[in-house]
C-alpha cells in the first residue's frame, strides 16, 4: 500500500497515491463481524442489489504533483479526454474556515482560492472499462494523472480574478461572496463571539489563511456536452456547471450592530452574493454567470429547449435562503446582456462574451413555477399566499391530486450586464414573495403574474435530473425539505419558447408545464426492498431490534427523508432513479434505486425502491471502534451521505467488433443512444460518498477538509420488459401491450394510457399469451398452458391467439422477491383485470362491485 512516510504540506504521514486504497466506505449492513471492524478494511460489503469498487479516496495524493484529493466529494461526472483516457471529475463541498481550509488552488494570475476544489482524475480507458467486474488490483494501476479543472477564473464583475487588494476600484482583485457592488471588501469575522453560530462550534477566527478568497461549497454539478439534444440544440460548448450554495452570512460575517437586530446575513445580502459558474472545459476557464442568479444553487441542470436559439437550465435551491418557487433560466443564444447580437468573429469582442453569449448565458431571465386559483383549489388550498411555502404543504399531503398544470413566469428582474453590478438582495431574491401585502405599515409591490401566484417553497431543494430521452423536455426534482419527488414536463415548449413573446423582449412570456408528483413526503409513500441486508446500527432505545433500511430508521418513516442526490438513468429494459438521502441518519444514510414508468414517471412497482448501500451514522460500530478505510483517518463519529451518481456506460461499452466508441461517435446525442441501448445490468456508474468521520490522518495532514470516496458501481435490481396498460373508454376493459408503437397508436384513439401494468422478467419461464375475441371485441390474457390450449382448441369461443407479450413465472414456480399479478373477473361484464396493486385489488373486491378474486394469475 506504499506506507513509506513522506512530507506533504509540512506533515509526516504515510503516502497513499490516488487509487491505492481498496477498502470501501459504502456498507451493505451494520458491521457485525470482527473482520468488519478493522482499520484499513471494509465493513459489510455483501450488497444485495449492487456492486461497488473504489476509484479514489479523499486524502490520497497525485504521485507527481503531491496534491491531495479534497472533500467532501460532491458533484461528479466522466467523459473521454481522448479515445484512450476516461476523465473522472468531481468537486469538493468545502466551507473554508467554516469547516477546515483546503490547501490553496493557484490560478495563472497568482490569486489563490481555498474552499471547494474541482478535481479531475484520468484513467486508462481499457482498464477502467473492466475494473468493476474483474479481479484487477487497486485503481492506482489504471491511474494516469490528476489536476484541477481550470486555472483561470472570472468574477461577478466580469473580470479575471487576481490577488486580493482593498482598492475599491480594482474590481479584478475581488470575489463576490465578500464584496459589495461598489468594490468594498467585507472582511470575515476575526473573532466570533462565544454565542455566535461559529463560536458555538469552537471557531475562533473566520479569516482565511490559505487563500485570497474561497469558493464556497460547490455541491451538485453537471457536465454538459455540446449539442446534447441535436445539432445546435443545447449548449454550444462542452461545459461544467456549478454554483456556490446556501448563504454564508450567519457563519462568516460579524453582526454589524452588535446586540442590535442586524445579523451577518444582512451583511451577506448586501454583497454580490454567491457565484453561479460555468467552466469552458476546452480552454480551462471558469466564468461567473450573474444572469443565472446570485442567490446560490445546489445544481444548475440544462435540459432540452427544443429550439436552437434558446438555452433552458433548471436552477435548484437556495435563493440566499429566502422563500422561492421552483426555477428555470431561459437564455437567448448569441445575444449580449443588452439584447444585441454578439459578433463571434469580431476581434473587439472579448472571449468571455463570445463564450457566454453563444451558450445563452448573457441575455436571459429566471422563471418561477406559478399556479392559478382553480389549480390552488383543486390541490386543496383554501388560502394561497405567496409568503407561505405552499409547495411543501402540497408535497406532504398524501391525499392531494398527483398531477396539475402550471406555468413558469419570469420575475420582474433581469440582469443587464457586468457594468451595473447589483447586490444579491436587489436581484430576484425577494421578488417571488411580493404580493401587495402591507409590511410594517408599507404596502409592498405585487410581483405576482396576472391570474397566477408563485407556488413558493422552502429553499432546500437539491438535485434535479433530466430525462435521458434527449427528445423530451422533462426533469425530475428532489424536494429535500419535504421528502417529495416530482416531475416537470414542458410539454408545449416547442411552440412557446420562440413565439410566446407579447412584450417583444426576445424571451417567452411564460412556459407551460405539466407537473407530476411521483412520491409524496408522507409516511407510507415509499418502502425500500433491502434484499435481506440494510440492517441499521444498534441503539438500545431507538433501534434495539435492528430495523432495516426498508424505512428511514431515525425518522421512523416509510418515505424519502431529505433526498439529495438524484440521477435518472435510461437502459433498454428500465428507467431508474438513483436517490441519495442527506438526513443525518444515525443508523446509516441510504442510497437506493427507484424504477419508474418512462411515460408517467411513476414508481414501479408501486411505492417500492431497491436498497443499494448505506453509509456512516453516529451509531456506526466502525466509528465507535475508531476505524477507517484508510488506516489512521478516523477522526470523530459523524453523519454521512452519498451525493450523486453518473452513468459511464457509453465510455466503457464496446461495439460488436470489440472496439470502443470514439469521442466523435459519443458526441452530441451519441452517448445517450449507446447508454439507452444497453440493459441495466450492463450499465456502469460512478458515485461519491461524503464521510466526515474519516477526516483525520492523511485527510487532515494534506489539508483536504472532510473525508470521502469516489467509486464505480452497478446495479442488479429487478427489471424486465414493460407491459403497458390502457383503458378502453368505450367498455371499461383494459388492454395490455409490450409494443411501444401499438401503445402510442391507440393512446387517445379511444384508449387512455394508464402506465406500466407490470414488467415481464428477463428470466421468466412461462409465456404470457394474449387472445382477441373478434365477436365481443375484448382481449384475454393467460400464463396457463392448459387454459391457452383449451381456447386454441375451441374456435367457437371466438378467441384467437395473438401471440406472446412476454415471459413470466407461474405462481407455483415464482422466484423469491417476484411480484404477484392478481387476476379478477367480473361475471356481469365478462371482463378480466390484472393488477400488481393491492389497493386496486381490494377496491375492486369491495362488496357489490361485481368483481371476483381469481387469485394470482402469474408473477413478474
Amino acid at each position: 500500500m506504499g506506507d513509506k512516510p513522506s512530507c506533504v504540506f509540512g506533515f509526516s504521514m504515510p503516502t497513499r497515491n490516488i487509487g491505492q486504497i481498496v477498502a470501501l466506505m459504502p456498507e451493505a449492513s451494520t458491521p457485525d463481524l470482527a473482520s468488519e471492524l478493522k482499520d484499513g478494511f471494509s465493513g459489510d460489503v455483501d450488497f444485495p442489489y449492487a456492486n461497488f469498487k473504489v476509484l479514489a479516496t479523499v486524502g490520497e495524493i497525485d504521485p507527481v504533483t503531491k496534491k491531495a484529493l479534497t472533500g467532501y466529494p460532491d458533484g461528479q461526472a466522466a467523459w473521454l479526454k481522448d479515445n484512450d483516457t476516461v476523465r473522472v471529475a468531481y468537486q469538493s463541498e468545502s466551507y473554508a474556515t467554516m469547516s477546515n481550509e483546503t490547501y490553496p488552488w493557484l490560478m495563472e494570475t497568482g490569486v489563490k482560492f481555498t474552499g471547494s476544489h474541482i478535481h479531475f482524475i484520468d484513467y486508462d480507458r481499457s482498464k477502467f472499462a473492466t475494473f468493476l467486474n474483474d479481479n484487477s488490483g487497486p485503481a492506482s494501476e489504471m491511474f494516469k494523472t490528476s489536476g484541477e479543472l481550470f486555472d483561470r477564473v472570472f468574477n461577478v464583475f466580469g473580470l479575471e480574478v487576481k490577488p486580493k487588494n482593498t482598492t475599491k476600484t480594482d474590481l479584478a482583485a475581488k470575489w463576490g461572496n465578500q464584496t459589495n457592488p461598489d468594490g468594498t471588501i467585507v472582511e470575515f469575522d476575526a473573532k466570533p463571539s462565544a454565542t455566535s453560530n461559529q463560536g458555538l462550534r469552537g471557531k475562533t477566527n473566520m479569516l482565511l489563511s490559505e487563500g485570497d478568497f474561497f469558493f464556497h461549497s460547490f455541491c451538485g454539478s453537471v457536465y454538459e456536452p455540446a449539442n446534447k439534444y441535436g445539432a445546435g440544440i443545447g449548449l454550444a460548448d462542452d461545459v461544467w456547471l456549478m454554483g456556490e450554495e446556501w448563504n454564508i452570512g450567519s457563519s462568516m460575517f460579524l453582526d454589524p450592530d452588535g446586540a442590535g437586530p442586524l445579523t451577518g446575513t444582512d451583511v451577506a445580502n448586501k454583497t454580490m452574493g454567491l457565484a453561479s459558474m460555468v467552466v469552458d472545459l476546452k480552454n480551462e476557464v471558469a466564468y461567473t454567470v450573474p444572469a443565472l442568479g446570485q442567490g446560490g444553487y445546489e445544481k444548475l441542470l440544462p435540459i432540452n429547449s427544443q429550439n436552437k436559439d434558446y438555452t433552458l437550465i433548471v436552477a435548484s435551491g437556495y435563493n440566499h435562503e429566502q422563500t422561492m418557487p421552483m426555477k428555470v433560466y431561459i437564455g437567448r443564444k448569441g445575444f449580449g446582456a443588452d439584447g444585441k447580437l454578439v459578433d463571434q468573429a469580431s476581434s473587439t469582442i472579448s472571449e468571455r462574451d463570445k463564450f457566454l453569449s453563444r451558450n445563452g448565458l448573457l441575455y436571459g431571465q429566471l422563471y418561477g413555477m406559478a399556479i392559478d386559483s382553480s389549480t390552488q383549489t383543486n390541490l386543496g388550498f383554501t388560502t394561497f399566499d405567496a409568503d407561505v411555502r405552499n409547495l411543501n404543504t402540497y408535497l406532504t399531503n398524501a391525499a392531494a391530486p398527483t398531477a396539475f398544470a402550471a406555468r413558469y413566469y419570469p420575475s420582474s428582474y433581469r440582469w443587464n450586464g457586468f457594468d451595473t453590478p447589483e447586490a444579491v438582495i436587489d436581484t430576484d431574491m425577494m421578488l417571488w414573495v411580493q404580493d401587495g401585502d402591507t409590511v410594517n405599515g408599507v404596502k409592498e409591490a405585487n410581483s405576482q403574474p396576472a391570474g397566477y401566484t408563485f407556488f413558493n417553497s422552502s429553499t432546500k431543494v437539491e438535485h434535479s435530473s433530466a430525462d435521458p430521452d434527449t427528445s423530451k423536455s422533462r426533469f425530475i426534482q428532489n424536494h429535500t425539505d419535504s421528502g417529495g419527488l416530482f416531475g416537470v414536463d414542458f410539454n408545449l415548449i416547442a411552440k412557446e419558447i420562440g413565439a410566446n413573446d407579447l412584450d417583444k423582449n426576445g424571451l417567452p412570456d411564460y412556459l407551460s408545464a405539466n407537473i407530476t408528483r411521483i412520491l409524496s413526503g408522507a409516511n407510507g409513500a415509499l418502502t425500500v426492498d433491502t434484499g435481506n441486508k440494510g440492517v441499521g446500527h444498534f441503539d438500545a432505545k431507538l433501534n434495539p431490534n435492528l430495523q432495516t433500511a426498508q424505512k428511514h430508521i431515525e425518522a421512523n418513516k416509510n418515505a424519502m427523508v431529505a433526498p439529495d442526490g438524484l440521477f435518472w438513468a435510461k437502459a433498454s429494459d428500465a428507467d431508474v432513479l438513483i436517490v441519495d438521502e442527506d438526513s443525518g441518519n444515525d443508523f446509516g444514510e441510504r442510497k437506493f434505486a427507484l424504477r419508474i414508468d418512462p411515460v408517467t414517471m411513476q414508481v414501479l412497482p408501486d411505492a417500492t425502491g431497491y436498497f443499494l448501500a448505506q453509509a456512516g451514522g453516529e451509531k456506526n460500530p466502525r466509528a465507535l471502534a475508531g476505524v477507517a478505510a484508510n488506516p489512521g483517518d478516523f477522526q470523530k463519529a459523524r453523519g454521512s451521505e452519498f451525493s450523486g451518481s453518473w452513468d459511464v456506460t457509453g465510455l466503457v461499452t464496446r461495439k460488436a467488433d470489440g472496439t470502443f466508441y470514439t469521442k466523435a461517435e459519443l458526441a452530441g446525442t451519441g452517448n445517450q443512444i449507446v447508454e439507452s441501448s444497453r440493459p441495466l445490468d450492463e450499465h456502469v456508474f460512478i458515485g461519491v460518498l461524503q464521510q466526515p468521520t474519516e477526516s483525520g490522518g492523511a485527510v487532515a495532514a494534506n489539508k483536504a477538509d472532510y473525508g470521502g470516496q469516489i467509486f464505480q458501481f452497478n446495479m442488479d435490481i429487478p427489471t424486465g420488459t414493460p407491459v403497458y396498460r390502457l383503458l378502453d373508454r368505450a367498455d371499461g376493459s383494459h388492454f395490455f401491450t409490450n409494443n411501444v408503437k401499438e401503445r402510442d397508436a391507440i393512446t387517445g384513439a379511444g384508449f387512455t394510457y394508464e402506465g406500466v401494468g407490470f414488467n415481464t422478467p428477463n428470466k421468466g419461464t412461462q409465456a404470457l399469451y394474449r387472445f382477441y375475441n373478434s365477436s365481443k371485441g375484448g382481449h384475454f390474457y393467460t400464463a396457463s398452458e392448459a387454459e391457452k390450449n383449451a381456447l386454441v382448441a375451441t374456435p367457437s369461443s371466438g378467441f384467437a391467439l395473438e401471440g406472446n407479450i412476454g415471459n413470466v413465472w407461474t405462481a407455483g414456480s415464482a422466484i423469491a422477491g417476484s411480484t404477484p399479478v392478481y387476476r379478477l373477473f367480473n361475471a356481469g361484464s365478462g371482463m378480466h383485470v390484472f393488477t400488481t396493486s393491492q389497493l386496486e385489488r381490494s377496491t375492486l373486491l369491495a362488496p357489490s362491485t361485481g368483481w371476483a378474486d381469481e387469485g394470482i394469475g402469474f408473477n413478474v
